[in-house]
């Protein structure tokens, strides 16, 4: 079994909005996005299909031909639209919301029917550089990943070995005056679609956890001397990330238990080279 990725871009508006609601308690809903008028985004739309390599031409699926499947399709109902109005599902059904994580369930169904050969595997949607979808076709399942970044310093010193021991562990890292890192943390939610907002969770929610469980505790922090997370545990990116998994998961879950909502996946990026993902016990 092989997988092939393909990625396209498309350039699209849309606005969020529930009929039975005035404007009022949409804007108190869905905030700047229940605009009737529309903002817009630069959508990056990732399709992986698997399936076994032709022996005659050596490929899972010609890319001229996939090429084709797709954009024929997202040229048509998405590129340069606004969807709520334009697009053959979304304008007949004003209750179902254009969120990504709709966009990607509906685009999955739509280009699965037009391939032959080959299942999709997987398909990624990013509404921009801090937010994007994930979906693998199971009913209302979607995965969404928001992405933050915050500065920290840290020393990399281990209470267990000696100063020598450390010195020959970790290097420059065990400067003792510490050194610091741009952080980019992406947490990944997954979860049912809600059939009345058409998303996994407000991201306006999920932004206030991780302001007050993140940047409130380690932003522009020197994480040995101004945590108590790091008083006694050396600060590698290993412990960093399931401290913060501890501190975001109950949080995280308890946004609404009617739904199987769950913390997924932390990816906790220290350098652009280095990057580490963790997916609790």
């Amino acid at each position: 079994m092989y997988f092939l990725t393909r990625y396209i871009a498309f350039e699209a508006s849309h606005f969020y909005r529930i009929p039975e609601l005035n404007d009022q308690e949409n804007y108190q809903l869905f905030g700047h996005k229940a605009n009737p008028n529309g903002h817009g985004h630069n959508y990056a739309l990732y399709l992986t299909v698997k399936g076994n390599v032709n022996p005659v031409n050596g490929m899972v699926l010609n890319i001229k031909q996939l090429d084709d499947t797709i954009r024929g399709y997202v040229d048509q109902h998405y590129d340069h639209k606004l969807i709520n109005l334009q697009h053959p599902v979304f304008s007949v059904d004003p209750h179902l919301q254009p969120t990504p994580e709709n966009i990607v369930m509906q685009v999955w169904q739509a280009i699965n029917r037009r391939l032959k050969k080959v299942e999709i595997a997987e398909l990624r949607l990013d509404e921009d550089e801090r937010l994007y979808t994930v979906y693998y076709g199971a009913e209302q399942m979607v995965h969404l990943t928001r992405t933050y970044e915050f500065s920290a310093a840290h020393r990399l010193h281990s209470f267990e070995l000696s100063d020598q021991e450390n010195s020959e562990t970790f290097g420059k890292c065990n400067n003792p005056n510490g050194h610091g890192h741009n952080y980019v943390l992406e947490v990944t939610i997954s979860g049912e679609v809600d059939s009345r907002t058409g998303m996994v969770v407000k991201v306006d929610d999920l932004d206030r956890i991780v302001d007050k469980q993140v940047y409130g505790r380690f932003d522009h922090r020197h994480l040995n001397l101004d945590t108590v997370e790091f008083q006694s545990l050396n600060p590698t990116s290993e412990n960093f990330v399931q401290v913060l998994w501890d501190l975001l998961e109950s949080d995280i879950h308890s946004l609404d238990p009617r739904r199987s909502l769950q913390l997924y996946r932390l990816r906790l990026r220290e350098t652009p080279k280095s990057f580490f993902d963790y997916y609790g016990n």
